[in-house]
């Protein structure tokens, strides 16, 4: 299990602890959730040399489609306030480079000419991130928006060894929650990350725009 996933399993345990330790009066709505669907990125973009490399630049590079997955825990407030919630998410996926030509004056990701060829790379994403969720608290049918943000991290799957980058990420995202009983919803969202990963190793940086289309359900205390 790898330390991101560790990481989101302990922020959604503490949360689940606390909906449990808090009095009844003032725990408000709790809710814990999986999720599921297909991460959808743009390209990558604004691609840059750092390093000795500085001052280069790339064409956009293309990536793959890819299944997504991940897990939120949340709260709504309780009474007046059930229309505004605090919510901490994860979601994976590997927005894997495709093979594809390339337009740099440095040999990027592998490239071995100014007009050559990338090779294909592996891109696994993870997000963590905090967002805060405005809905409306209708009895059945709960449409909702939400803005946040956190920590991105980007494994580049590169020879001789893989890289990591850690960045800021901001996530928007807007969806609707049903509920089936009183305790579980099936819900379906977009939502809309961007961050910057800054590789070392390969000394180039780039700009990850990812579009996410996901479903779930809902466990709600």
């Amino acid at each position: 299990m790898g330390r991101p996933l560790r990481v989101a399993m302990f922020i959604g345990l503490s949360l689940l602890w606390c909906s449990v330790a808090a009095p009844s009066e003032a725990r408000g709505e709790w809710y814990v959730a999986a999720q599921a669907g297909v991460q959808v990125p743009q390209d990558l973009s604004n691609i840059q040399g750092t390093g000795s490399f500085t001052g280069v630049t790339s064409n956009d590079l293309n990536l793959r489609n890819q299944f997504a997955y991940g897990v939120k825990a949340g709260y709504f407030f309780p009474r007046d306030w059930n229309w505004l919630g605090v919510e901490f998410e994860f979601y994976h996926s590997d927005a894997n480079i495709e093979r594809q030509g390339i337009t740099a004056a440095a040999p990027i990701l592998g490239a071995t000419q100014q007009n050559g060829f990338t090779p294909r790379v592996g891109l696994t994403t993870n997000n963590m991130v905090i967002n805060v969720i405005l809905r409306y608290p209708g009895e059945r049918v709960q449409p909702y928006v939400g803005v946040g943000g956190g920590l991105g991290q980007s494994l580049l799957r590169t020879a001789p060894s893989d890289q990591t980058a850690f960045y800021p990420v901001l996530n928007m995202l807007v969806g609707v929650n049903i509920s089936v009983t009183k305790h579980v919803g099936f819900f379906t969202e977009y939502k809309h990350t961007s961050g910057s990963p800054e590789f070392s190793e390969t000394q180039f940086k780039a700009d990850l725009r990812t579009n996410w289309f996901m479903g779930g359900v809902a466990y709600h205390f």
